[in-house]
Formats: structure tokens, sequence, C-alpha cells
């Protein structure tokens, strides 16, 4: 059902020869050296109902760390400084700020700088005043449609969980797990191999928080050299080392009022690690660089397939920044632990993937499930989204068979199997004058269709005579582990 976008202005103060009026709280920035223009200007947006922050210069711009303006109205020409930094700034920490240029400038080449630099609009000096109010009304309505949008996604959005697929006893463990936590501001630490989901989880503890429609930054720490990390997470002033030609906002700048995600937190280098920690009892940052404390408020969530513990112990990670972090450890586990989730996981793939798919790919045999379920994923679920699209790729049918699995999967499939349902149950009862408990008789029928058939769940289950689904819950009750029958596969 379509839905009706109401962008009436209401306020009491309103400019009859425009016949608009704008909305009560929307914030103008004025950023303006020459003093007799901004003065003029301020006047005529405060005429028309708008607040006016005003600013002289770039730096005036930087020192204000307080919320977000509506809209931004920037002179290019800021004595020495080019007004570009500032919408270059100002987009950083709001990447959805509508900015008006005005300078004196005619030149289509200013124009086209400032419009690559994000500027939403252009206006040439000396200024017509119905223009400028022409134009900051229209960039308000523009960030209040945005700002609806974004809430209307996040109201009619699916539940934030969604992502995470598998109906295994590990994966419905790990969704409580996620749901304690996911309304509350608490340090949370992803702990699991790579390729387990560790950042889809993150995202999932943002996009059902508090902080939804805050933004989501994540940062690999294994991927960032040790001498640019404290760069990359605090951000730096220009001039701090060689090649910073300009102020750089870092990761903790960036995530304001949203969630960071501190990725392979493990890799970090002890020197940021201590600043890190500082950061985090503060709840302040220090650009490289730079002397201002500036005050941020995030959401921290990291991640690692290291033990930290034992980092700890080994003296590679500060104890202190372990407690800070690690309020909250949630384990992913690896896919060989859920091997039951991977027809799920396939089905989903798939849908992803059926748009890519030139032959409409719709499903896989079930020798091919079997290969699949039989590899021990090192990879996880990454290897196993990347294997069905290579798969995807090769098939020429509408259904992926063993002949389209890479050849390492092809080796692992199942041979036919060497025995009967007759066969797999002789030599269960014992000695003729033997009586067995039905409990040991199950057992002993369960163990010896897996190793007749190699761990295969699935061929197992068929030789049983029952569903691939009862058996995993008969395993469950009867608590036959994987190390009692052999290796256990879907």
């Amino acid at each position: 059902m379509p839905f009706t976008l109401d962008v009436t202005l209401q306020s009491p103060t309103q400019d009859p020869s425009l016949g608009i009026a704008p909305t009560v709280g929307d914030v103008v920035a004025l950023v303006e050296d020459d003093v007799t223009t901004r003065l003029l200007t301020r006047t005529w947006l405060e005429a028309a109902g708008y607040k006016v922050k005003e600013y002289d210069s770039e730096r005036a711009v930087r020192e204000d760390t307080g919320p977000a303006p509506t809209a931004a109205c920037i002179d290019l020409g800021l004595g020495e400084q080019s007004g570009l930094d500032v919408i270059r700034y100002l987009h950083e920490r709001d990447p959805e700020l509508p900015t008006i240029v005005v300078t004196a400038e005619r030149e289509v080449e200013t124009a086209v700088a400032a419009m690559r630099a994000g500027a939403y609009d252009y206006l040439t000096k000396p200024v017509d005043r119905d223009r400028l109010l022409h134009s900051v009304r229209r960039a308000c309505e523009r960030r209040r449609l945005v700002d609806r949008v974004k809430n209307l996604q996040s109201e009619l959005g699916t539940n934030p969980l969604s992502g995470i697929v598998g109906s295994s006893s590990a994966m419905v463990e790990l969704s409580r797990q996620v749901e304690r936590v996911i309304e509350s501001d608490v340090a949370v630490c992803l702990l699991g191999e790579s390729g387990t989901g560790k950042e889809l989880v993150a995202r999932a503890l943002h996009r059902g928080g508090p902080r939804r429609s805050g933004p989501f930054v994540a940062i690999n720490c294994a991927a960032i050299p040790a001498s640019l990390q404290e760069s990359e997470l605090f951000g730096h002033e220009r001039g701090a080392f060689t090649g910073a030609t300009q102020n750089r906002l870092g990761c903790f700048e960036r995530a304001r009022g949203g969630t960071l995600l501190l990725d392979e937190v493990g890799e970090m280098s002890p020197a940021t690690q201590a600043v890190l920690l500082r950061t985090l009892q503060e709840r302040t940052v220090r650009r490289v660089g730079g002397s201002q404390e500036i005050p941020v408020d995030v959401r921290i969530v990291c991640a690692t397939h290291r033990d930290l513990r034992s980092e700890v112990d080994a003296g590679r990670f500060r104890e202190d920044l372990y407690f800070r972090l690690v309020v909250y450890p949630i384990r992913l586990p690896p896919l060989r632990e859920r091997c039951e989730d991977i027809p799920m996981l396939v089905v989903h793939f798939l849908e992803k993937l059926r748009t890519r798919s030139p032959h409409g790919v719709r499903g896989l045999s079930a020798e091919a499930l079997d290969a699949l379920a039989r590899h021990s994923w090192p990879g996880n679920v990454r290897e196993l989204e990347n294997v069905i699209h290579r798969c995807v790729l090769a098939c020429r049918g509408d259904e992926i068979g063993l002949a389209d699995l890479p050849p390492d999967l092809r080796a692992t499939a199942a041979p036919a199997p060497d025995a009967t349902p007759r066969e797999a149950s002789e030599d269960l009862l014992g000695d003729d004058d033997e009586v067995v408990p039905l409990r040991e008789l199950e057992q002993r029928a369960i163990r010896k269709a897996l190793r007749l058939t190699r761990g295969s769940v699935g061929r197992a289950a068929k030789l049983l005579g029952i569903g691939r689904a009862t058996l995993y819950r008969r395993l469950a009750e009867l608590d036959l582990a994987p190390d009692t029958v052999g290796r256990i596969v879907a």
C-alpha cells in the first residue's frame, strides 16, 4: 500500500512574501567569513523562521561537536581556507546533510568541484534573497524526506535477526544470546572462526537496537598496518604526518550515535590498545597530531577468531582492555557443528543468486547435497556461499548435480550404500539368551547405520526407515555424540 509523506511546513513564523514556512526545529549552519554578508543572510533566514548557527571559519565548524544541522550554507572563499574542505568534513560527519554553496565565482569548474564534493545547490553572489530561501527550503525538505524514509524502513523492516539463517540448536541459542543484548548498549564480543558471520551478527545488533538510525561503521584491524591503526580509529589533523594533507575523521567520529565494529580486534597493536582503552574510559578521542578532546558516543561491538583470554595470558592483549570489550561474549558456531543447517543455507544462497543465474537454478540434487554435508567447511558459511555461487555458474540445468561441484567436494561423495535394511539390522539382538533393552537396541541400530553409510545422516535415516530430522532428534535424545559413532554429517 503506498504511503503519503506529509512535508507540510508548520511554523508560526512565516514570510508572507514567500508563502512558505520552515518546520519547527530546522537549523541552518551558516559558514561565512564576511561579517556583513553573514549578518544579512542570518537576518533573512531568521525572518523566514529558521534557527541559525554561525561560523566564520573552517576551524569553527570543526570545533562544534554538537548535533548536526538540517542544512548548511557555505561560502567557498573562507580567506585562505576553502569551503570545499568544510563540505567534505560535514559530509563525513553526516553523509545526508544537504549543503548549499554560496560564492562570488561564476566559473563552471568551481560549480563542478562543489557538486563533486557533495553540494546540494550552488548560488552566486550577490545572492538573491528569494532564491536563497527557496534553496534552503528545498534542502530542508530533502533532509526530512531522507530521515522519514529511514524511519519507515526501520519500522516496516523485517526482524533484524532474519539474516541469521539456521534452525539448528546452535543457531537457536545464538539468536537467544543476541536477543538478550540487542536493546542495550553493552559491549559485545563476537567469538568465532573466519566466515561464521560475525559482521552479520554485529549488523543485526545495530539494526535491532536503539542506535539503528545512526551509522554502522566497521573496521578490520587485521587489514590495517600497525602504524596506521591509530589514525584510522581516531582520525588525524592536517600535517600530523607525511601525506596528511587534510583533517580526517576516524571511525569513532564517523560512528557517532551508531555502532562501531572492531573486527579482528585481537590483531590490534599494543600502542593502539592503550589509546583505545583511554577512549573507552573517557568517551573522548584525540586525533593524531591534535590536542582537542572530542566527545564520542558509540556502541562498541568487537569480533575475533582468536581466544582473547589466551592472548591476555600470553601478554599480547591488555587485560584491562579485555574486561572493557568482553562484557558479553557470544560464540558463533562453525558450520561443521551445524551441518543440519546446510540445506537451509543452500536455499538462502540460491535465492540470493537467482537473478545472476542464466539458467534459473532452483535446487540441488540429493547426491550433491550429501557431498556438501560431508565437507568439513574450514571457511564456514562464507566458503559455502562461494561454492554455491561457483556451482550456479557451472550448472547447465535447473538443478545443481554432483558433477557441478568443485573436484574436492565431489571426492567426498558417498558411494552407494553397501548394505540393505535387513543387513543393517543383523546381529543387533546379540545372543539368543540375551535380552537387550530397547534404548540400547536403538543405539546399536543407529551406530551401525551410520557406520555403514560412513557417517551420512541422510543415508542412515533411509536405512533405518525414518526421516532425517527424526534421526537428528534421536541422536540428541540418546546422547550419541559424533565421537561415539564416527563423524556425523547431514
